[in-house]
């Protein structure tokens, strides 16, 4: 190749590689469980449509779990909720502290809810763990929703 041909091609692969890609987009199962996210903040948040103050998506596979942590104001109601995608025959969600357990949902298939109202604002744990996967990996999407304030 003669010079000049190559510091036109590498000009050209320089300008090539500045120029910004398109995000990846979502996958199938990610989207499935966004919408049904979106479904379950709607039906916890009424008159309000508040919008969540926490959410997360991800893929896990079977007895896989993630932990997120979460600022929770006193006196606020909030509404933990999780979905999964068809795949998905079992997930749970854990809220804690530190040091103690403070809600567990272990009784949902694939839709746990845990509904707290903090006696402190403080950062809280929250635990989802993929019990049940027929397909490995199995898409989650978690919400923290705060649902209203209890009077002081």
């Amino acid at each position: 190749m003669r010079p000049q041909n190559l510091s036109a091609t590498l000009v050209v692969l320089v300008i090539g590689a500045a120029i910004p890609r398109p995000a990846v987009s979502q996958n199938r199962w990610e989207r499935e469980v966004q919408r049904q996210l979106q479904r379950a903040v709607n039906a916890v948040t009424t008159n309000a449509r508040r919008s969540p103050l926490f959410t997360k998506t991800g893929p896990l596979n079977e007895e896989e779990a993630e932990t997120f942590l979460v600022t929770l104001e006193r006196g606020v109601t909030y509404s933990i909720l999780g979905v999964c995608d068809n795949d998905c025959s079992r997930l749970q969600l854990l809220l804690a502290t530190q040091s103690n357990e403070l809600a567990i949902d272990r009784n949902s298939e694939t839709l746990p809810v845990l509904r707290f109202t903090p006696s402190a604002t403080t950062v809280y744990r929250i635990r989802v763990v993929m019990e049940g996967c027929r397909w490995n990996p199995c898409w989650y999407a978690v919400a923290v929703v705060p649902v209203g304030k209890n009077p002081p």
